[in-house]
């Protein structure tokens, strides 16, 4: 969904500011709209203080992918 809207963003930007139409003015808008709010809503996944001698393990997972398998 990510790549689409800013497809969207840079695609409306270029046409729009090249003359073709000011429909794709608006589609940019949209899309930058979108991705603002994406943003705003990104919060940590966990928040905490770890003391001296304490260990935390962070681990990355790929979202698009079954963990099941």
């Amino acid at each position: 969904m990510a790549a689409l809207v800013n497809w969207l963003y840079r695609t409306g930007i270029r046409r729009g500011t090249t003359g073709r139409t000011y429909a794709w003015l608006i589609v940019a808008l949209a899309a930058h709209i979108l991705r603002r709010d994406r943003e705003a809503r990104r919060e940590p996944a966990i928040s905490m203080q770890i003391k001296p001698g304490e260990r935390m393990t962070i681990q990355m997972r790929d979202l698009g992918t079954s963990s099941d398998s």
